[in-house]
């Protein structure tokens, strides 16, 4: 997957040796604990993977959570690095090699890196979505707004990267390193793009990847508990969306001048509104809010609502599920901010027909209903659990499971979720990674049970991924509903040792036949 990444950002050469950038220079303003040799030397890349070193580059050595870069500084010089950063006391064995220690290899990559591509943010629109769910479905309707303006727009989502140039890619995870989104932003920007929406995980936020990243818009979503195998509590995971907000104060200032988006309607509202040093547009359905939505109908084919900002009219929003209400009313309000016209706010929000993995349907001739989404939260199940409850006709059954190597408190609640609103459940496996499948999915199983639910006459137990959907669509009869969860858009299923590829979308055409 991470090959995806590595393949389109060496096609983008920004300088290449055309261009280099004194050390002292890139290292003027980080914090800098001690410097071995002379930092008078040109820079001609920077790079955090010892395989993307070229000659003359910088090697930034990042303590990871498999594997630490300080283990492969010797390798970084022999393919031709002239100087490292690191943040352990470390003996670099060649005189010529200059060694800059600093107290987080992680900020300084991201300060050396905005400054070595000059400041890209600075120079292009950028919106940034930050929340548990619906940060890509909303990143997909502003750019779909932005488009029918005419604007050209880049991506970096969960799904994808759209750069400019023609080039476009996969994406292996929803925030890149700082390195990567700089010289993706430094792209749109030498393209002459308009605007770049972007996804900002937890992840991202405590681990420096956006540092200095220069914002025009926050987006928040909603909040629901997620990430807590990284971040120790609720609290803290709160706090790492709130630093967002709080940077939209800390950064130049930009004109127009920077703002929020925020869901009134959810419980954390009032916090990130009081912790935002700029403008705030609300959005809501149960409270006052700046951009109101009213919802008139949910269908199987989507949503039709009343859109109040600044002007109303009625919206036929071809996604599923009152919380895609709320993802069309947050890009809703970002396009108020940038003073988009009403008629193309309307217009871009009812063009996008479908988000890829996002409640996608499986089109056959079956007579029932195929839904793949990306839902692995307890809230994210329940929310499309709940879109499909209120337009099914027969029975709703599910496939679902829970990630290795993440938040195991989420697996019970998972699973009561599914025994609440589904008529049938098969568990299954999703990523185990390094974990036992079986061990991930008994711990699902504590919370179906708990809930009073029984293998056999609720849910059935099947390891195997693509021998649960098999087992599904061979229970499903006309008008039922079939959600396989979990994985959405993934091209691949992660275990301890490989990475196979498997497409949930692709596993249920092959067993229907490809109709």
């Amino acid at each position: 997957m991470v090959e995806f990444l590595d393949k389109i950002l060496t096609k983008i050469t920004i300088w290449g040796k055309e261009k280099s950038v004194n050390l002292r220079e890139l290292i003027t303003e980080i914090d800098v604990e001690k410097i071995a040799g002379n930092p008078d030397l040109e820079i001609e890349g920077v790079a955090y993977d010892s395989r993307k070193i070229q000659p003359d580059f910088l090697f930034v050595a990042i303590s990871g959570f498999k594997e630490d870069g300080h283990d492969f500084i010797l390798e970084a010089i022999e393919k031709g690095a002239k100087a490292v950063i690191v943040e352990k006391e470390i003996q670099i064995p060649f005189p010529k090699i200059v060694s800059v220690r600093v107290p987080s290899s992680r900020l300084a990559l991201a300060q050396i890196s905005n400054r070595f591509y000059e400041f890209p943010s600075g120079q292009i629109r950028v919106i940034g979505i930050t929340g548990t769910n619906g940060k890509t479905t909303t990143a997909y309707l502003i750019e779909s707004i932005l488009k029918r303006c005419g604007y050209r727009v880049g991506k970096i989502s969960t799904i994808d990267y759209t750069l400019g140039r023609g080039f476009s890619s996969f994406s292996s995870i929803t925030t890149p390193e700082s390195e990567d989104a700089q010289r993706m932003i430094r792209a749109m920007v030498d393209d002459h793009l308009d605007y770049v929406v972007m996804e900002v995980s937890s992840h991202a936020l405590v681990l420096h990847r956006v540092e200095g990243v220069e914002f025009d818009w926050a987006v928040f979503t909603n909040f629901s508990p997620e990430h807590l195998d990284f971040h120790k509590n609720l609290d803290e995971y709160l706090e790492a969306k709130v630093s967002l907000f709080k940077s939209l104060g800390n950064l130049l200032p930009k004109k127009p001048p920077k703002g929020a988006v925020v869901n009134v309607d959810d419980p954390v509202a009032s916090y990130i509104m009081a912790e935002t040093p700029c403008q705030i547009i609300t959005y809501g359905i149960t409270k006052e809010a700046d951009v109101r939505g009213k919802v008139l109908e949910v269908s199987s084919n989507g949503v039709h609502f009343i859109l109040e900002a600044d002007s109303i009219d009625k919206i036929n929003l071809s996604l599923l599920g009152i919380h895609n209400v709320y993802n069309a009313l947050a890009a809703a309000s970002v396009a108020r901010g940038e003073e988009i016209p009403f008629a193309l706010i309307k217009e871009g929000l009812e063009s996008l027909r479908r988000v890829p993995g996002r409640l996608e349907p499986i089109e056959n001739s079956q007579g029932f209903r195929v839904f793949v989404d990306y839902a692995h939260t307890a809230d994210g199940l329940e929310k499309v659990l709940q879109a499909l409850r209120g337009v099914v006709k027969g029975r709703l059954l599910v496939v679902f499971g829970c990630g290795g190597d993440r938040d195991r408190q989420k697996r019970p609640l998972m699973g009561k979720v599914a025994l609440k609103l589904a008529d049938y459940s098969i568990v299954t496996s999703d990523n185990p990674r390094s974990e036992d499948p079986e061990e991930i999915i008994v711990q699902i199983e504590k919370g179906v049970k708990e809930a009073g639910g029984k293998r056999e006459r609720d849910y059935l137990v099947i390891v195997d991924r693509r021998e649960a959907i098999q087992e599904a669509l061979e229970r499903m009869r006309t008008e039922d509903t079939l959600l396989i969860a979990g994985k959405g858009h993934e091209r691949f299923q992660i275990f301890k040792d490989k990475a196979v590829e498997f497409e949930d979308r692709k596993v249920v055409q092959d067993l229907l036949g490809r109709e």
